[in-house]
């Protein structure tokens, strides 16, 4: 009887546990499709509800980073007027109250195809989109002059490299070289998003201390000059592990995280 009862809760508790992740999969999803229909379909009430107030959109024009404001985008959208662009919820990445979804926009009267990466955070008032970055191609085309891809994730992975490597040894200079100077860093605290400047950040790491921050690459993702990256950064001394999503843009040639959300979890070394 005992095995039974122990089976049994290990089935419910893989239920419940598929359960919980179908549920918050399905929730996020309903915020990305308030963004993709709202555009769509000229309803700028569903846009707003999708968006925190803080959100901004980063792209790259003529070598240059563009930024566009939540109001100055929702503004653009005329309500009740019908666009003709079609979009997809491609993927969905989260760690408890962050966060990370790539989305798909297409425009046939240009035949140009907009890859969003997008930042999400769980607040009192439900997912929000935080930050959006954008790439936008046209479908057909064939850029002769791009590197090969496995020479552009290398480079992403320096800049990562320069981040988890330089907040492991204090190295403030590596840390700032793979920063956008605007960065900031976002989580939820209680319900609500608390926000680190790229400033403050820096001056954790001024002290020339060694940290026990073991950080490793968990995916990258990438169009052109617009890319997505998850990182796990193990700190055993504060039994705790990070999961940060990062948004990183190619600058006149260097790539740089634009912003950071993240999120944490016990944790023990030698825990199974």
């Amino acid at each position: 009887m005992k095995k039974i009862g122990t089976l049994l809760a290990i089935t419910l508790f893989a239920f419940v546990s598929k359960s919980n992740a179908q549920s918050v999969i399905e929730n996020i999803n309903s915020t990305l499709k308030n963004y993709i229909d709202g555009t769509e379909k000229g309803e700028p009430d569903r846009v707003r509800k999708a968006f925190h107030e803080d959100f901004q959109l980063y792209l790259i024009s003529a070598d240059t980073l563009r930024i566009i404001s939540g109001s100055q985008y929702i503004s653009n959208i005329k309500k009740g007027k019908k666009y003709n662009r079609k979009g997809r919820v491609v993927s969905i990445d989260y760690e408890n109250n962050a966060a990370a979804a790539m989305v798909e926009v297409y425009f046939p009267e240009t035949n140009q195809l907009a890859t969003d990466y997008l930042l999400l955070l769980k607040t009192f008032d439900g997912w929000k989109i935080l930050h959006k970055i954008i790439n936008v191609t046209v479908k057909d085309e064939k850029d002769l002059t791009a590197l090969p891809r496995e020479n552009e994730i290398h480079n992403i992975e320096k800049t990562l490299l320069d981040y988890m490597e330089g907040t492991a040894k204090s190295d403030s200079d590596r840390i700032e070289s793979a920063f956008w100077d605007g960065l900031i860093l976002y989580s939820v605290k209680d319900g609500a998003v608390s926000k680190i400047t790229r400033e403050k950040y820096l001056g954790f790491f001024s002290n020339d201390k060694q940290y026990q921050r073991i950080g490793k690459i968990l995916s990258i993702d990438y169009e052109k000059d617009a890319a997505l990256a998850k990182l796990e950064i193990k700190m055993p001394e504060h039994d705790r592990i990070a999961i940060d999503y990062m948004l990183l843009l190619k600058i006149r040639g260097s790539w740089k995280v634009i912003h950071k959300s993240f999120t944490d979890k016990d944790f023990k070394l030698n825990s199974n």
